[in-house]
């Protein structure tokens, strides 16, 4: 291989050449390449071309073939000189070809695009590292003779000079100018170099007075603090770049969609999610991982991976951003390397262990996104249990409208009705727990239940009050029950609903049909019930009475400490998703049946598009009657008036 193209130079082509001669002659055919500009080919087509991988670093000894990690080669052609990029972001996890990716830029800018490059690491260890797989690389291809000077850490060629250094050595980092470099695991870099500051920005200055610079990050993430405003370096960039995804399409639909752990949606994009089977024992089949498409519901095996792979294609989420970035998680690394069923089993076994650590290297290596240090808010709801409450009647005058719910699980139903009054000033009603196998739909839990939303609920003076609008929990347990039961009710207002946690979203969605259900007449409401929760975080801490969302509780014995408990069973944590701080719900016990109730009462109330203030207007509360469950049935709109009485009209 040649360095320019022009060494093909001659002064003296006898066979009697001297060695002055030959010196001569290199020296200036090396002149004269420096006057050449580099060849129309870049870094990717280079690699295809005349990338040898050597046995002594590299797990598949050979020629380089894109088509074995061809997510890596638009990474290359935004570094060659031929795109206008000044600066690539990748962020990675293991097993993905990322450091042989940065020896490519290395190795092609040595040849066809020689200045002065500098490749940087966290330590000396992994610097000298580095510049060995380099070197053997060179060799391997027979390149290394083009060396005009050689140490560890530098290496000089026609044309330019590599340098090498690492993150805590100001005198590597603070050299000498160059046009390009390179930032390996730039996550695990210290904060400071020397007193002279960030040695990401240090090593960034070395590039200030070229023109078409490259400034190259490639990391696995590290930690993300949101609350202290503290990111990882490579998240951080990943971020001021134009974010880009790799999607590949379903084997069996051709739907594009990235690979992922979990069927959570990203900014309302879904993506393929791993599964697995279990055994009758309940023991994990970690053989059996497989990706599931979310637009056609059919899965697929890693043996399709590395044919649908090549035809994938990267996908900017956030066009506004100043430079080429990379994200991908260890599902893509091909055959052989890192398999899904080994991805499985490394998170099974760091979830078993509970270890923060091993948590971390999950998530770091393996996921390729940043661990976040999650800043907690709990709520303390024990003051709640003592200032129960004598109505003197089952319903106080202040209430409303009246909604109800129901937490289904293998040998019970939780359900409570709850009262809501002007300003979502509301009371706990009455709150019963029907036993039986409510998988079974003939089960007398289910008649109880339905005996319980028909209930008149009285005043004070006598005025019968009925739930308005019922929702039970469809994606617990007993779900084919759950649709049964509300399909045949839904005249009465009485739907199946379901929990998500997406704040992009409507609060509550309109009842629709499900095809997931065999029983077409069952409708389900989808709920975000992340926005039903910021709200009980901030009512249980009201302790006025009449302000908004105060809530009240019964002196009733099924509102015992138990109740309380489960009603503060979660906390709020922060996490980071997609570039924004986002805040998410988690369990801090095994039982929150409370919260359930609390948020699709809170659901029910909103599905009916109901302003309580209004109504308030049309008189007292106690002149304000509930349809009683045999009327016609109210049909939930986004817009317009909604009959919730036989006197009033909103």
């Amino acid at each position: 291989m040649d360095l320019s193209g022009s060494e093909n130079i001659v002064l003296k082509d006898s066979p009697e050449a001297t060695v002055m001669d030959k010196n001569v002659n290199y020296v200036v055919s090396q002149f004269l390449a420096g006057f050449l500009p580099p060849p129309d080919m870049g870094i990717d087509e280079w690699a295809e071309k005349y990338r040898i991988l050597p046995k002594s670093s590299a797990s598949e000894h050979g020629s380089w073939h894109n088509e074995r990690t061809p997510y890596l080669v638009e990474i290359m052609r935004e570094l060659s000189p031929q795109s206008m990029a000044e600066e690539v972001a990748f962020m990675k996890p293991v097993q993905v070809g990322g450091t042989e990716l940065l020896i490519n830029f290395v190795l092609y800018t040595m040849m066809y695009d020689p200045c002065p490059i500098g490749v940087f690491e966290p330590d000396e260890a992994l610097t000298r590292k580095l510049m060995n797989r380099i070197t053997a690389a060179a060799k391997e291809m027979g390149v290394d003779r083009y060396f005009t000077s050689e140490t560890m850490y530098e290496k000089g060629f026609p044309g330019g000079q590599l340098y090498a250094g690492w993150s805590s050595s100001e005198s590597h980092l603070r050299s000498a100018p160059m046009k390009k470099v390179a930032g390996d695991e730039t996550g695990s870099w210290v904060k400071d170099c020397e007193g002279f500051g960030d040695p990401v920005d240090l090593m960034r200055d070395r590039t200030t007075t070229f023109a078409q610079k490259k400034i190259f990050t490639c990391s696995t993430p590290g930690v993300n603090i949101p609350e202290k405003n503290e990111f990882c370096r490579i998240y951080a960039r990943y971020i001021e770049g134009d974010q880009r995804v790799y999607k590949v399409p379903c084997p069996h639909c051709g739907v594009m969609h990235e690979f992922r752990w979990s069927n959570e949606d990203r900014d309302g994009e879904p993506g393929f999610f791993i599964k697995w089977d279990k055994d009758p024992d309940g023991r994990d089949l970690e053989e059996t991982a497989r990706m599931v498409c979310p637009s056609c519901d059919q899965s697929f095996s890693e043996s399709y991976k590395d044919s649908i792979l090549k035809l994938g294609q990267w996908v900017p989420t956030n066009p506004e951003g100043h430079f080429p970035s990379f994200r991908l998680n260890a599902f893509y690394s091909p055959l052989g390397w890192c398999s899904w069923r080994k991805i499985v089993h490394v998170v099974l076994e760091a979830k078993k262990s509970k270890s923060k650590e091993k948590l971390r290297v999950v998530v770091n290596n393996y996921f390729g996104e940043p661990w976040v240090e999650r800043e907690e808010e709990t709520i303390d709801t024990s003051p709640l249990e003592s200032r129960k409450e004598y109505y003197g009647a089952d319903v106080p005058d202040g209430v409303i409208v009246l909604t109800a719910s129901w937490d289904t699980q293998d040998n019970r139903i939780e359900a409570e009705v709850r009262g809501w009054g002007k300003n979502r000033e509301n009371w706990a009603i009455k709150k019963e727990i029907f036993v039986g196998d409510t998988k079974e739909q003939t089960d007398p839990c289910w008649t109880r239940l339905d005996e319980f939303l028909q209930r008149p609920f009285r005043k004070a003076d006598g005025t019968a009050m009925y739930v308005l609008c019922a929702l039970g929990d469809a994606m617990g347990h007993s779900t084919d029950a759950v649709y049964a039961f509300t399909g045949q009710r839904k005249s009465r207002r009485v739907f199946a609903c379901e929990g998500h946690s997406d704040r992009s979203k409507p609060f509550t969605s309109l009842p629709k049909k499900t095809d997931k259900s065999r029983f077409h007449s069952a409708e389900l409401v989808r709920v975000c019930v992340d926005m039903s929760k910021d709200l009980l975080f901030s009512w249980v801490k009201n302790e006025k009475i009449g302000t908004p969302g105060y809530m009240h509780f019964p002196d009733l014995v099924e509102y015992n400490q138990e109740h309380f408990r489960q009603l503060g069973g979660e906390k709020l944590v922060t996490q980071v998703r997609n570039g924004r701080t986002v805040y998410r719900y988690v369990k801090t016990r095994e039982r929150n049946e409370a919260i359930d109730l609390f948020d699709y009462q809170l659901a029910a109330l909103d599905l009916m598009r109901i302003d309580l203030n209004a109504l308030n207007r049309f008189g007292a509360a106690n002149r304000i009657i509930n349809v009683a469950p045999t009327a016609a049935p109210v049909v939930p709109q986004r817009r317009g008036p909604v009959q919730i009485s036989k006197g009033a009209t909103v």
